[in-house]
């Protein structure tokens, strides 16, 4: 997957997303938050969910992960919170060796949505077992 720059979304997301995850394995990865200006984004007070579903013509989420569970926000060098940490358990993703369209949405204090990144995630068997 790539960073997130606010306003390169096609989707009417914030940015498109796209990449490929082993399905077996320990997902660790960090998503570094820009401002248009390329200035780091603070995710203070924010709460992320990011949902994988198997089709486009469900309304639910087959998985999601949260930052209550398996994301975090965390600080970069310069102190501001710009960073989303996926940290995900090897087997999560063990039932969907697909492609799955994938949505990451925050929510603030206040209720207000936004919609930050939306494309395809394929989770892949791995090549190898440990």
């Amino acid at each position: 997957m790539t960073g997130i720059a606010r306003g390169a979304g096609r989707s009417g997301a914030e940015s498109d997303i796209s990449g490929v995850v082993a399905a077996f394995t320990h997902w660790s990865e960090d998503q570094y938050f820009y401002e248009p200006d390329g200035s780091q984004m603070d995710l203070t007070g924010l709460i992320f969910y990011f949902q994988f579903r198997r089709s486009a013509d469900q309304t639910g989420a087959d998985v999601t992960l949260s930052t209550t569970g398996n994301l975090s926000i965390v600080a970069s060098t310069s102190g501001t919170s710009c960073i989303l940490r996926i940290s995900v358990p090897s087997g999560t993703f063990s039932a969907y060796t697909q492609d799955m369209i994938a949505d990451l949405v925050a929510v603030d204090s206040t209720g207000n949505e936004t919609l930050y990144g939306h494309g395809v995630v394929t989770f892949t068997n791995n090549p190898v077992t440990v």
